[in-house]
């Protein structure tokens, strides 16, 4: 089930999103996320809404969206394929009514995830902290 995150989510929140980063991003070194861990904590988590998806009281992933914008969407490395993503964004589009993102050009599995999810690319830049090239999505 899907749910409002909770201030005692944090930690899992965290330590999902450094697992799945580590796992999706095998483009950029394991250090880099690791150096970020507090910053999501203490900086991003707090400013975004926060989404938890619960299954039999543990906590399988998380979405993040700062408006109209998803700002993270991970989900458990053990629990990917099984439509909780697809849960998130369902229930993100029908709360939002439209939806942007961006996605590594390099994570090619979250590109075509987002696009079988009805997601088009509108535009492309570098991230200033990895290098990265990132694809911006749209969905309408």
């Amino acid at each position: 089930m899907i749910r409002s995150y909770r201030k005692t989510d944090l930690e899992e929140m965290v330590r999902i999103w450094y697992e799945a980063s580590i796992s999706a991003h095998f483009f950029i070194p394991a250090s880099f996320w690791a150096s970020q861990k507090n910053t999501m904590k203490e900086k991003y988590f707090p400013l975004a809404e926060n989404f938890v998806f619960e299954e039999k009281g543990q906590i399988a992933g998380f979405i993040s969206l700062v408006g109209e914008h998803v700002c993270a969407l991970f989900v458990a490395p053990d629990m990917q394929g099984r439509g909780i993503g697809r849960a998130f964004l369902k229930y993100a589009k029908a709360l939002k009514g439209r939806l942007s993102l961006k996605v590594y050009r390099e994570n090619e599995s979250a590109l075509h995830f987002y696009e079988k999810c009805g997601f088009v690319a509108a535009g492309e830049e570098v991230d200033e902290y990895t290098g990265c090239a990132q694809i911006l999505m749209e969905w309408k």
